[in-house]
């Protein structure tokens, strides 16, 4: 028999509603800290870049060598840092589903099961969105591929004749 997923009159919501979002809060909470600590340590490692960068550019003696090191260093750093940001969106929305499933489970109404759904929502629209890029830059990356792949055979096959 299924759960009665209603919302009562005065707009309290039943207790297998509370009961089925609360078993998420543990599993999304979870996951917001995860993505708290990859974003750390995204962090971590891209200031860690930079530093070694400045270190290994300050020891070359070249100025050219100098250049590369601290450029290299730094362009890693700051590509560390832009997927860090990229984590601290989804932790904020887990996050704060999380806790909009508490006041739901202390105060069972409808304002606060909206609240809770309104987080998930944003969660899964962001989700989707970057699944969407991502899957446009595999397809741009995938046809710069075979364009390169297809102008290196016919360079090398002119080459030969």
């Amino acid at each position: 028999m299924e759960p009665n997923f209603s919302i009562t009159p005065n707009g309290t919501v039943g207790a297998a509603v509370v009961d089925q979002l609360a078993r998420t809060r543990g599993w999304t909470r979870l996951f917001s800290v995860l993505l708290w600590i990859g974003a750390a340590f995204l962090i971590l490692a891209g200031g860690t870049m930079m530093l070694f960068g400045l270190i290994a550019g300050g020891a070359a003696e070249q100025m050219e060598q100098q250049l590369a090191a601290i450029g290299g260093a730094l362009g890693l750093g700051i590509f560390y840092f832009l997927m860090a940001i990229f984590y601290i969106y989804p932790a904020l929305k887990l996050g704060g589903y999380s806790s909009r499933i508490s006041d739901l489970i202390n105060a069972p109404s409808e304002t606060n099961l909206i609240a809770a759904l309104n987080e998930q929502r944003a969660f899964w629209k962001y989700v989707g969105i970057l699944m969407v890029v991502m899957l446009a830059l595999y397809a741009v990356i995938f046809i710069g591929f075979l364009i390169t792949v297809g102008f290196a055979a016919a360079t090398a096959g002119s080459g030969a004749s």
